[in-house]
């Protein structure tokens, strides 16, 4: 039988639709069967709700940065592990180059400097990262003196 053959072909169908219509349903569905298999397999996203920074304003003198204080939360609010934070500003260095918390998703950020920059107030954005975590930052107010 041929393609052209097909179209003209009444028998093969069921409650009156045509044997072609059927195979479309039948691959159709096929396919949402496939596909929502797939996406049930996807994990719902993770991302770091909060740093939980401690501080409102932390002093700067003569370069150094006082220690801030994270708590690092999941979106269910419960504490991560191994979550790498740091200060993400260009002209603050550390000789090292992160922090990790802890179990309680604790950290200090210790050792922090500041390059030159004239008295007054900066932002200090402190970031965190974790692998499959979407990354979160936060601000802190930093006095230098």
């Amino acid at each position: 039988m041929t393609i052209r053959a097909l179209g003209r072909d009444r028998r093969g169908g069921i409650e009156g639709l045509p044997l072609q219509l059927m195979i479309i349903i039948l691959i159709a569905t096929m396919g949402t069967a496939v596909i929502m298999g797939w996406m049930g397999d996807i994990d719902s996203p993770h991302y770091i709700r909060t740093l939980g920074i401690s501080e409102n304003v932390v002093t700067i003198e003569n370069g150094v940065i006082q220690d801030i204080h994270v708590c690092v939360l999941d979106e269910n609010s419960e504490p991560l592990e191994g979550v790498s934070v740091l200060i993400t500003n260009k002209q603050v260095t550390s000789e090292v180059n992160y922090v990790v918390t802890d179990e309680n998703g604790r950290a200090v950020l210790t050792g922090w400097t500041l390059g030159d920059y004239p008295k007054g107030t900066i932002r200090l954005n402190v970031s965190a990262y974790l692998a499959g975590y979407t990354e979160c930052t936060e601000q802190v107010e930093g006095l230098i003196r």
